[in-house]
């Protein structure tokens, strides 16, 4: 692998990882109380999603193109999310926060453990 490349793909990461971060902080502030519609939380929860599924990508390219292995351990994660979103997509009157933290808490490893493993990496990245 190139400098350029393990460069471009560690910048890659390291904007995958604050995205996350963000998008997360917007989730857990709703969880602890923010007034929010349920389509803006339903819009971060699949944005939150598809950003760990992105980052996902990175960091197993990081890992294989440095000659290493990988191994995501968040599938759970990511189906209790999508279970989440299909349960408040098909609730007349969803109780979306049950929901989500019904899907960050049930999985193994749960969302909090998921973010300080990607905190950490982006350190030493």
């Amino acid at each position: 692998m190139t400098n350029d490349q393990e460069s471009r793909i560690r910048n890659d990461l390291i904007s995958e990882v604050d995205a996350l971060e963000k998008r997360y902080q917007t989730i857990k502030d709703y969880l602890n109380g923010a007034e929010m519609e349920v389509f803006e939380v339903v819009a971060a929860l699949k944005a939150y999603r598809d950003d760990l599924n992105v980052a996902s990508a990175h960091i197993l390219t990081f890992y294989v193109l440095k000659g290493q292995k990988a191994k995501i351990t968040w599938d759970s994660l990511l189906n209790n999310i999508q279970s989440a979103l299909d349960a408040i997509s098909a609730s007349v009157n969803p109780n979306s926060r049950a929901a989500i933290i019904a899907a960050l808490n049930m999985s193994e490893p749960k969302a909090e453990e998921v973010m300080s493993y990607l905190a950490a990496l982006k350190k030493t990245l």
